[in-house]
Formats: structure tokens, sequence, C-alpha cells
């Protein structure tokens, strides 16, 4: 009996020992399982989170690659659009070209041709009135002979060529008085002056006041008059001079002129 009583005691004794430790073993399982709960959550927390950031870039990507297929299908219409345009480019441009090079041989011909109409004019001047005659010739030769070689355009020597035709209308009207000496056909010299009017009277009144002479035109060309001069024409001769001089009010004069024979055409 007490030793039953002494093995009661002791087994009551452990239980009351052994609870405690039961109920903290609890509490830390409790505990561990409420952590394990939260770290549950929070996975499925950053789950959702990442699962929401996933289908945020898919709808992303497929919003870019939309909008990268809709520019490349731009970008490809206007590569057709200037494939379509480079096409008509060079179709205009072929006819360019040809138009290139008929221009350039019109350009060409005309270049010839105005190098002709050039030297055609410098021969019919070596037949012309011969005052400052050679350098009039001299310029227009060359002129063509420059155009020709390529040394002037054919714009500028279309200027040159105007310039040149203008500057010989222009002889034509102007008048002029200089000092020089008259060599007679005997051989003599005498000094005075000369006096042309345009292209129509170049004469010689010597300051001896009795020479005169006048370039006439001839069947050959041109050749001075001098001998058996009338003394009206004579007269005439100095009273231009001083017309021209302005030494004496303006008048009307007689001027000799002489013209070579017509040429008579056979029927």
């Amino acid at each position: 009996m007490p030793t039953r009583a002494l093995i009661l005691i002791c087994l009551a004794a452990g239980l009351m020992t052994a609870r405690p430790h039961a109920q903290e073993t609890l509490s830390s399982v409790q505990r561990e399982l409420d952590r394990v709960d939260k770290e549950i959550e929070r996975e499925k927390d950053l789950h959702k989170t990442e699962r929401k950031r996933a289908g945020d870039f898919e709808n992303e990507k497929a919003s870019k690659l939309k909008a990268l297929q809709d520019q490349l299908r731009l970008t490809q219409g206007k590569i057709d659009s200037l494939k379509r345009q480079l096409d008509r480019a060079r179709g205009q441009k072929s006819g360019f070209k040809a138009q290139a090079a008929q221009f350039q041989a019109r350009q060409k011909d005309f270049v010839k041709a105005l190098a002709k109409q050039i030297r055609d004019l410098s021969a019919a001047l070596k037949k012309d009135f011969p005052y400052d005659r050679d350098k009039r010739v001299s310029d227009l030769e060359e002129l063509a002979n420059a155009i020709d070689n390529g040394v002037v355009g054919m714009e500028d020597g279309l200027n040159r060529f105007f310039a040149l035709s203008q500057a010989s209308l222009d002889f034509a009207y102007d008048t002029e008085v200089y000092r020089g000496t008259f060599h007679g056909a005997d051989g003599s010299d005498h000094e005075g002056s000369y006096v042309r009017l345009g292209a129509a009277l170049l004469a010689f009144a010597g300051e001896d006041g009795k020479t005169a002479a006048y370039l006439a035109r001839v069947d050959t060309g041109y050749a001075w008059r001098e001998a058996d001069l009338a003394p009206e024409t004579r007269q005439d001769i100095f009273t231009a001079l001083k017309v021209a001089q302005g030494k004496v009010a303006p008048q009307l004069v007689n001027i000799p002129f002489q013209a070579p024979k017509p040429v008579e055409i056979a029927k």
C-alpha cells in the first residue's frame, strides 16, 4: 500500500512537471504555424504581384509588338512608294538624258553656226570701209577661233558677237576728226586733219589749205581720190572738217561720194 501510494505520488508529480513543457511545445508549434501561414500569404501576395507584373508585361509587349508591326507596315508602304518614285525618277532621268543629248547636239550645231556667222561677217568686213578695218576683222576672227576652241562659251560668245556687231553699227553713225599725215600718190607727205563721217566719208584736208583728198569706193575696194578734184569738192571737204570741229555752224555739206559700177546680170 505505501509503495503504490508512493508510485502514484511520483506519477502525479511527473505529470505536473511534464504539463508545462507540453504547453510550451504547443505554443511553439502554433507560432511556427502562424509564421508559415504568414510566409505562405506573403508568397501568395508576391505570386499575385508577379502574375500581375507578368500580365502587364505581356500586355505591354503585345501593344509594342502591334505598334512595331504597324510601323513596319507603314515603313513598307513608304518603301514601296519610294521604289515607285525611284522608278519614275529613273524614267525621267532617261528622258532628261535624251533631252540633254539633243540639247548638247543642238548647242554644238549652234556654236558651229555662230562661228561661221562671225567668220562670214569678218570676210564681209574685209571689203568694208577701210577705217580701223584690220582691228574689226581681227576681233571677229579671234572670237570665232575662241568659240571653236571652247575658250569662250556659247552665251559669252553670243554676247561678244552682239557687242562687236553693235560697235560696227555705232561706227557707221559717229563722227571723228584726228590729225595725221596724208601720203600722196606722187610720194609727197602732207600734214593736216582727217574727218570721218560714219562709214560714208573719210577725207583729208591739208593744213596748207590746198591739199584735199577723199576715200572713194571703186570696183576693187577703196582708193584715195586727190587729183583733179573740182574746186567745189575741195571746199566741201574743208567745210565738212570745220563743221565736225565745231568751228562753223552746222550746215548741209555736199560730200564727195563715188560708188562702184553696178554689175550687169545676164538675162
